[in-house]
């Protein structure tokens, strides 16, 4: 199955590649890891063992066909957060994988904030120092399958049983493109009209070749594209300074307008479907996560309250954050709740991703070295 998959990530890397675009990963995302992954429910030694050859196992499939990420699927017993989910994470640079909490559920919250923990503090490879480990982790809340955004991606079972087929989506680094499109809309008025047909106009060609890959064999099934605005660590890629191009956001980022104007452009992306323009599958929201995206990340007054307010009307939730090494888990589980539950209330898609950095204390200021992130003062959830 994962060659078939590769053989359909490698047709589009080309083609996209062949019209100039730049791809900066291919990834694969399976059904949740409870499902293939544990044999034994009730023998959690047996278990790790097991887990772990297979891990292996798959590990190597991946390197040899170049699948830089591979999301594993989120957990969805407490305990299999707490025991698997940092194993995973540990095995492999390669894999990523999520713990499953809904409104309310306050033991999901605990495992996962004991995993965030656990996971914060491994030192047995270089991709795990300084808490990095937790870029490869999150609590998804009312996620939604096939997302291709990472770590809340999944997929699930076919529902006819054909395990053949290979469902492709695409996820876009746009930081850039948002920036011209909201300068040249200038006002809030505008984003309805000169944004979104900016945005469909960027992504009809996408749209085209997917159709096209999709259109070569009756296995391959295309997904769509999650026309989310996300970052890029580039000059000019912040999503957050395009936003504050906007008439009517005063101030920085987080300031009066913002909450409008997020919500606006949310609503602009979850309308590309419409005359069945862009077919659209994920978020389809705003991401702002704070240590990809440069602009966010120099912001000395902005909160995680703030973050987690502006997520109520676009999302992706509390994203990319760093806490303090010693933040404790309670205080932890209790964002989760916060996440949960203003995903619950509005069914929506969001995930926390959280990053307690060891030694480090509210201020300081991160050094992760990683071509994913830039640095950031360490939050506080106060």
């Amino acid at each position: 199955k994962i060659e078939a998959c590769h053989a359909v990530l490698q047709d589009l890397r080309n083609r996209f590649e062949a019209e100039g675009y730049d791809v900066q990963t291919v990834r694969i995302s399976t059904n949740p890891f409870e499902e293939w992954l544990l044999e034994d429910a009730a023998n959690d030694s047996s278990n790790s063992q097991s887990a772990i050859q297979r891990l292996s196992a798959l590990d190597s499939i991946l390197q040899t066909h170049d699948i830089q990420f591979c999301s594993l699927g989120p957990s969805h017993d407490p305990s299999h957060t707490r025991v698997y989910c940092p194993l995973i994470v540990e095995h492999s640079p390669r894999f990523c994988c999520s713990a499953d909490v809904r409104a309310s559920d306050v033991e999901a919250a605990h495992a996962a904030a004991d995993c965030i923990r656990t996971i914060s503090a491994l030192r047995s490879h270089d991709y795990l120092e300084g808490g990095l480990g937790n870029f490869r982790f999150c609590a998804a809340s009312s996620c939604r399958d096939f997302i291709p955004f990472f770590p809340g991606s999944k997929c699930c079972r076919s529902k006819n049983g054909d395990d053949e087929t290979v469902r492709f989506a695409v996820g876009l680094e746009n930081g850039k493109l948002a920036h011209h499109l909201l300068s040249k809309a200038k006002s809030i008025t505008n984003i309805s009209t000169v944004f979104r047909q900016g945005m469909v106009d960027a992504l009809s060609p996408l749209e085209r070749i997917c159709r096209t890959v999709a259109d070569t064999n009756d296995a391959f099934t295309y997904l769509g594209i999650d026309s989310s605005l996300n970052p890029s660590l580039d000059e000019g890629g912040s999503v957050a300074a395009a936003i504050e191009t906007l008439e009517e956001v005063r101030g920085d980022f987080g300031g009066s307008g913002t909450l409008a104007a997020a919500a606006c452009i949310t609503t602009a992306l979850q309308s590309l479907d419409r005359d069945h323009k862009i077919t659209l599958t994920g978020y389809c929201g705003l991401m702002l996560p704070l240590l990809e995206d440069e602009r966010l990340a120099e912001l000395k007054d902005l909160k995680i309250s703030q973050l987690l307010s502006i997520s109520s009307v676009c999302g992706v939730g509390v994203d990319t954050v760093p806490l303090p090494g010693e933040c404790p888990a309670s205080d932890i589980s209790s964002l989760i709740l916060d996440v949960a539950g203003l995903a619950g209330r509005w069914d929506k898609s969001l995930s926390c991703r959280v990053f307690p950095v060891p030694g480090l204390e509210r201020g300081d200021r991160t050094t992760f070295d990683s071509p994913y992130l830039c640095n950031s003062r360490v939050m506080d959830l106060s």
